[in-house]
């Protein structure tokens, strides 16, 4: 299996066997994704094979060391700390043969905003912890009601913001970009109103990498874990829901690139699904 990071400087590859494929919702993951869960394959014999000088490692106190790519911030492969095996971020590699997601780690943790996710076993802790039968489908909670300001951070917690201004435009991005930055499944994010976003502390930290051949394509994140942080393109705040410290209030209203969805992905709710971008008139 092969892998790299969005703008490719950072390559990598696996050549031991194949383990399995699942999704882990635990507050790391969903910080270091920005999609609210991160989708990852067990390996060995993980090689860097380009830009090693562009990989940044982060030890926290979790059983993984995790890495990103300081250009473009994609999530990148995370090693175990007793050096049995390595993490492959699914959405970073080229490809996954025939693999698809086998259980949920960590449901207790899942964001109450995210949408409908894929009937499997659900393990409220680690894969090793007691796990319940598949359900029917994961379904997002029903909104709660907001105060008058949402907060959200990234994974080390260097930065951090508030928003004043209304939520809107929350949607799941399936596009083959978004895959490589998260590492994940797909991207859940929203917007507001520029003028309603305020950091609140780490904006030395922040960096910001734009996609040459895509205009509106930046990428904002802390220099220290490589999580995104809230891009401002226009009058237009655009936010990672994995950032978000409690409910926002809103739900997905849609899909978009669904065309481009991985392989591992099917319709797993009612929500409208555009293969690629929501006519002009979609109402919010």
């Amino acid at each position: 299996m092969r892998g790299h990071c969005l703008c490719g400087e950072v390559r990598y590859a696996a050549s031991g066997p194949a383990g399995d494929m699942w999704y882990c919702h635990c507050a790391s993951c969903a910080r270091a994704s920005g999609v609210g869960f991160g989708t990852w394959i067990e390996a060995t014999g993980v090689h860097w094979e380009a830009g090693t000088h562009r990989r940044v490692r982060i030890a926290g106190a979790g059983p993984l060391v995790r890495s990103f790519c300081a250009n473009c911030a994609s999530q990148l492969p995370a090693e175990r700390r007793d050096g049995s095996a390595a993490l492959l971020p699914a959405g970073g590699l080229d490809d996954v043969g025939g693999l698809r997601p086998a259980w949920h780690a960590h449901v207790a943790g899942r964001g109450s905003w995210m949408p409908a996710m894929a009937s499997l076993p659900c393990h409220p802790g680690s894969r090793h912890a007691a796990s319940t039968p598949a359900v029917s489908r994961l379904e997002p909670a029903a909104p709660l009601a907001v105060s008058s300001t949402v907060t959200g951070h990234c994974l080390c917690g260097a930065v951090r913001y508030e928003i004043g201004a209304r939520l809107y435009a929350m949607r799941a991005c399936h596009c083959s970009r978004c895959r490589r930055r998260s590492g994940s499944s797909y991207l859940v994010a929203l917007a507001c109103a520029a003028s309603g976003l305020t950091f609140l502390s780490g904006a030395a930290s922040i960096r910001r990498w734009q996609l040459p051949e895509a205009a509106r394509y930046l990428v904002t994140f802390c220099g220290e874990c490589g999580a995104s942080v809230p891009s401002v393109i226009g009058d237009v705040a655009f936010i990672t829901a994995g950032s978000l410290d409690a409910d926002p209030g809103v739900r997905t209203r849609c899909h978009i690139y669904f065309g481009s969805r991985a392989g591992w992905i099917d319709a797993e709710d009612d929500l409208p699904h555009f293969d690629e971008r929501p006519p002009h008139d979609f109402r919010w």
